[in-house]
């Protein structure tokens, strides 16, 4: 469990130093921090721009996306295989165990640049089962609200909101648990960040998680509740949140296309020389 005891720091001054932390490196401004705090696109309004969606999320587990994407030109090229990212359509041909049908599917259409594995651990195999998944996921939705409104049960609820992102997880193979958030938040669920191995890292090095559990769900867990936590005690949004520590931890203002080169380290000894004794992580 966490200490209650916070000597000297507390939330509102974690984040404000996280903030001008990120204003000291050359060529960040206010507006460049803000800009960053908005999804990158609108509020899915049907069931097909969400499967979309889904079928973007899947294509970042690990880093993906380049040989996804990158090999493609983008995923929205997937609509000329995927019926318009129908997923009912997607259903309708293709089992759950026909992700190699799919996989031949999007080679003979879309020739992807680059050799494909086709092992069951390779990238191409795996993401093609998670867009199957997810389709039949979709399916138990009627529309874009019902999905919305199944969602927003278990997210407006503090204590049964890690449940939504659990159960997508245990749906969809290949998105996990930080996935799931990540889909969440990209689909307009502002009070939900992402587990990022960038955020459990600063977390970890500064014992505001258990930086001793070995359990990634657990950890994943914890560093969902401190998210939440800070934005409350700062009134702002877990999104917030997740995109100051993803940036000072990744430095990648991908909006602009401006690097500023990974901050973890120097962030947290800043953290721990400003404030020595900030926190402690009980292990009794």
């Amino acid at each position: 469990m966490l200490s209650n005891e916070f000597q000297n720091m507390n939330n509102k001054e974690l984040y404000n130093l996280a903030y001008e932390f990120l204003l000291t490196k050359e060529g960040v401004t206010e507006d460049l921090i803000k800009k960053h705090f908005q999804p990158e696109h609108n509020k899915p309004k049907d069931i097909n721009t969400i499967y979309q969606r889904l079928c973007e999320t899947a294509q970042n587990k690990q880093s993906s996306s380049n040989v996804i994407g990158g090999s493609i030109g983008g995923v929205d090229k997937l609509k000329n295989v995927l019926f318009d990212f129908d997923p009912r359509a997607v259903v309708k041909n293709y089992t759950k165990l026909d992700s190699n049908k799919l996989l031949d599917k999007i080679i003979t259409e879309l020739k992807p640049n680059g050799k494909i594995r086709r092992t069951s651990r390779s990238i191409w195999p795996q993401f093609c089962q998670s867009v199957i998944d997810s389709a039949y996921f979709l399916t138990e939705f009627d529309s874009a609200n019902a999905f919305y409104e199944w969602a927003e049960f278990f997210a407006n609820d503090e204590k049964a909101k890690p449940a939504l992102p659990m159960m997508i997880s245990i749906e969809i193979s290949g998105i996990g648990f930080p996935l799931a958030c990540d889909f969440l938040k990209e689909i307009g669920f502002m009070n939900f960040g992402k587990p990022d191995v960038h955020l459990k890292e600063i977390f970890k090095a500064l014992n505001l998680i258990d930086p001793n559990e070995n359990s990634s769900i657990k950890q994943d867990y914890q560093t969902l509740k401190l998210i939440d936590k800070i934005a409350r005690d700062n009134g702002i949004t877990s999104f917030e949140v997740d995109k100051i520590f993803w940036l000072i931890g990744s430095g990648n203002f991908y909006l602009d296309d401006i690097k500023i080169g990974r901050n973890r380290n120097e962030f947290t000894e800043k953290v721990k020389s400003t404030y020595p004794q900030s926190s402690r992580w009980l292990t009794t």
